[in-house]
This record gives C-alpha cells, structure tokens and sequence, in this order.
C-alpha cells in the first residue's frame, strides 16, 4: 500500500513545524531535463533550479560530503540517466556537488550515460561517481553469493573504468537488510545510501544513510522535507524497505 500525494505532503508539512532545526540531509534526483525527458522519473530543469534557490535561501551549504549535524546537504542523482549527462553545464554553472550512484550493467544502454560520458564526467571536479550495483537487483531478495557479486563486480568496474577509488553505495530502491550491510562493509564500502528519508546522522545502523527523494516536490513539500518534516515518514520507509 503506497501513500497517496496528497496524503504524503499534509504529513510532511504538519511536521516540518515540529523537527526543523536545519539538521543535515541528503537528498536524490534521478534525473534533469529541459526538453527531452529520458525517464518518467525525471525532474523539469526549472523545478531543480529553484529547489537549489530554496536550499541556499534557507542558509544550508550544498557539499560533496557532509561532515556537521547542521547546515549542510548532500545533492545525489539515481541510476545515470543521459539528462544529467546533457545538463552537465547547469551544474557548473551552479557549482554544486553531485555523486552519481551508476547501474553498472546499463552504461551504454537506451537513456543512460555510456562508459565514454562517465569517464568525461568523473574528470569534473563537481561528480562523485558511486555504485548503484551492477543490474539494479533487490538486494533482500537474492542469495548471498548473488549480493556479493552486483556490489563486489559494480564496483571493480567503476574503479577499472575510472581509475580511482569507489566507496559509496546505493541499495536499489533503497531496499537492504543486515546481511546486505554487513556484506557492503566486508567489501569496504565506507558509506552505504538507502532511500529511508530523515536526517543524516540519524542512522538506520552503523554507515547507512538515509536519503529524502525530492525530484516531484513542490516549493512548499520541498521547504517541509529540507525542514525534516519527511522524517515522521521514516518509520513507514523502514517497514517497507528495511528487513533484519
């Protein structure tokens, strides 16, 4: 059973009044776009824009990786569709830090970023590039060799292609449970992203972050989660996405 819009944003917004202490928070995209839109998931150029308008106005500073309890947010984008790819001059522009959480089984397919547009991403000072898992399994629905093997190979892959260090990942639809984690730390990913929404340092368990999905907010749904108020939705996220 899903939680209608409506539904959802009345919640949100009755307890932004109650949690805001501008505690830091990551939020997620899947994807931008101006005129051609590469995923229904995909958020208008405009809306991004002002979300990033709301988030400074606000006071909070936008980083690469968050290190204070308050003041700062961590921007992400899902799965590397092409849209940011052709937007990448807005986000210069900008000059916001991004991670990229990739599919590595999708470099190079129909509305995603191929291995040439990645490595042309990474040489951008602005791109954190991380793993989303090689084929975008759910985690808490495959054995533990097949767990091992979409974080162990995504991540060989992106280091190879890349030529750095990948040391974050994000659970495909933000879905995991302990043995999904304690598999993650064994192949030392350091932070781990699910799609559970609240604040950073309120951890589900130990390096696992929770992320607030904002790519359809409206301003006042947008202004309610920066103020935490999606953070009362967590316990609901949990028993969705979080199995023991």
């Amino acid at each position: 059973m899903a939680l209608s819009t409506r539904i959802r944003i009345a919640i949100v917004s009755f307890a932004s009044l109650f949690y805001f202490k501008k505690r830091s928070k990551v939020i997620f995209y899947h994807d931008i776009h101006s005129d051609k839109k590469y995923t229904e998931m995909s958020t208008p150029i405009e809306v991004f824009k002002n979300h990033i308008q709301i988030i400074l106005e606000n006071g909070y500073e936008i980083v690469s990786e968050i290190t204070k309890p308050i003041g700062q947010i961590e921007i992400c984008f899902d799965d590397a569709f092409l849209g940011l790819f052709e937007n990448i001059e807005l986000i210069k522009k900008l000059k916001i830090p991004i991670q990229l959480f990739v599919i590595t089984s999708y470099l190079n397919k129909k509305n995603h970023i191929n291995k040439e547009q990645l490595i042309e991403l990474n040489y951008n000072s602005l791109l954190i590039i991380s793993s989303h898992t090689k084929s975008h399994k759910i985690l808490n629905d495959i054995s533990v060799d097949e767990i091992r093997a979409e974080l162990k190979d995504s991540k060989s892959e992106l280091e190879e292609l890349l030529g750095c260090e990948v040391s974050a990942i994000c659970f495909p639809e933000g879905k995991f449970n302990h043995r999904v984690v304690q598999i993650a730390n064994s192949l030392d990913y350091k932070k781990q992203y699910s799609s559970l929404p609240g604040f950073y340092y309120n951890e589900v368990c130990p390096s696992v972050k929770r992320r607030s999905l904002v790519q359809f907010a409206n301003k006042t749904e947008f202004e309610s989660i920066l103020k935490g108020g999606d953070h009362l939705l967590s316990f609901w996220y949990k028993y969705k996405h979080y199995k023991k």
